[in-house]
């Protein structure tokens, strides 16, 4: 047995000076950094718009200062203070029959031609995806529209942009539905808004 004990002691001291005076290496592999995502979006961003649009005016009380059906266009001025944290203003004309069932105005089936003046300012907060260049966005704000007749507004509504060329030019639609009041014992007076056009970014 002490020769077994023995034999087993001189094996171990062998063994360890073999590797005295030798660095012993872990295998490893090389980390790499994940590259960073191209930006689609900048934290700061003023934007120009031009559009066309659609606004639907149907129905007795899904209605405001247009009858029926009015197509136009416009142009915008957004800044994003951050990503996800901007304000717009935009002009939009359109051109419409003016709605007699709010008052005032021919009610016969032909109406009255003309063009609707419409200044609207929004509060926007959208959520860039840069992997893909899309960002959706909500934004509410208010405005006023002049037709011969002046109409105060509320507004709130969605949309989506899709960066042609990052950080530059951009697609976007977006739709809101504006609440006019009540106005000449008419009920409420509302209508929707749908816009499509071409974003400059700056």
């Amino acid at each position: 047995m002490k020769k077994i004990a023995f034999s087993l002691l001189t094996a171990f001291a062998v063994t360890g000076t073999s590797f005295a005076g030798t660095e012993v290496y872990a295998s490893s592999k090389e980390y790499k950094q994940p590259l960073p995502v191209e930006t689609c979006f900048l934290d700061r961003e003023l934007q120009i718009d031009v559009y066309g649009a659609y606004v639907d005016g149907n129905g007795s009380s899904h209605a405001g200062p247009i009858k029926e059906h009015g197509w136009g266009g416009g142009i915008g001025i957004n800044y994003f203070f951050t990503r996800n944290i901007g304000i717009g203003v935009d002009g939009t004309w359109i051109a419409a029959d003016e709605n007699g069932a709010a008052g005032g105005f021919d009610n016969n089936d032909n109406g009255d031609r003309t063009v609707f003046h419409n200044i609207t300012g929004s509060v926007i907060v959208r959520f860039p995806i840069d992997e893909i260049c899309l960002a959706p966005y909500l934004f509410a704000g208010g405005g006023f529209h002049v037709d011969g007749d002046q109409w105060a507004s509320a507004h709130a509504g969605v949309g989506l942009e899709y960066r042609i060329v990052p950080n530059k030019v951009g697609l976007f639609t977006d739709a809101r539905f504006t609440y006019f009041g009540d106005r000449y014992g008419s009920g409420d007076q509302n209508n929707i808004m749908v816009k499509a056009g071409v974003r400059f970014v700056f």
